[in-house]
């Protein structure tokens, strides 16, 4: 299972405005991309679906940009990957049995069901400001070890 492209750029775009657009200026779309590496293009369409779930806030003008909708602090990580891709589901029985013929007796159903709980509340626990201040990477280290890798942007 993979997190698609486009949540991780709006986790690494989320970020980058949490991180540089404090004290109420506005981040132009251009520096977010020179950031983050993602053309500006597709940052556009991200950014769509950021401000349309009320993560994330346009204003206009010649000092015009992006700011948080809200606190850092009071946006999770699964808001964030749930407004760039939709509910996560790691298939898509989880979030919709109806749709396959196979899961009344599916024997693999219950575990795609607990990943997918796994996830959402791993998701869940940790803010935009977790990710921007390092703390997801502190958690990670206590659980996996310091060998776990993490390094750099998403």
């Amino acid at each position: 299972m993979r997190l698609s492209t486009r949540a991780r750029y709006a986790l690494r775009a989320m970020m980058v405005v949490a991180r540089e657009g404090k004290d109420g200026v506005p981040l132009n779309l251009g520096l977010v991309a020179d950031r983050t590496g993602v053309s500006r293009r597709y940052l556009e369409q991200v950014t769509i679906a950021l401000k349309s779930a009320g993560l994330l806030k346009g204003v206009s003008g010649k000092h015009g940009g992006h700011l948080l909708a809200r606190p850092a602090s009071k946006i999770t990580l699964l808001e964030i990957v749930e407004a760039a891709i939709g509910p996560v589901n790691v298939v898509e029985c989880v979030g919709a049995p109806a749709i396959c013929l196979r899961a009344e007796g599916c024997e693999c159903r219950s575990l795609y069901r607990l990943l997918n709980r796994r996830l959402t509340d791993t998701l869940g626990a940790f803010t935009l400001e977790d990710l921007a201040e390092h703390r997801v990477e502190d958690a990670v280290e206590r659980e996996l070890g310091p060998e776990s890798g993490l390094t750099g942007l998403c």
